[in-house]
């Protein structure tokens, strides 16, 4: 998955990925079931652009999706080139970036939170 900071709290989370603060400038990749244990989350600055490419000796064709829609088939040698976009996506906040943002992973996913205990 290759996702932004503001995606990173979707797809990317879902499959093991790091949450990052929406304010980061940065390209996500996360691995879904990868095959290797040593393929891990990674984290890029956003300058970077990124080539995901389907080897030219690779035993079938693969397949890309953009949001989960637009799915299209990729053959032996076609590839896929990611990179941040020029034209980032404003977003309105309630209070600030940073307390919207860690109340809505509370909210949303119980994130740093514990049941409260009785007293003894």
């Amino acid at each position: 998955i290759f996702s932004t900071s503001t995606g990173s709290t979707a797809y990317s989370m879902a499959a093991g990925g790091s949450v990052v603060h929406p304010a980061v400038p940065a390209i996500l990749v996360t691995p879904i079931c990868p095959h290797v244990l040593s393929f891990r989350s990674m984290v890029f600055p956003d300058h970077v652009i990124l080539r995901c490419y389907v080897p030219e000796d690779a035993r079938a064709d693969a397949a890309v999706a953009f949001d989960g829609k637009h799915r299209r088939d990729l053959h032996r040698g076609d590839s896929v080139q990611v990179r941040m976009s020029a034209h980032p996506v404003p977003t309105i906040n309630k209070s600030d970036h940073s307390s919207d943002w860690l109340k809505s992973l509370k909210r949303n996913f119980n994130f740093n939170t514990r049941a409260r205990q009785r007293p003894l």
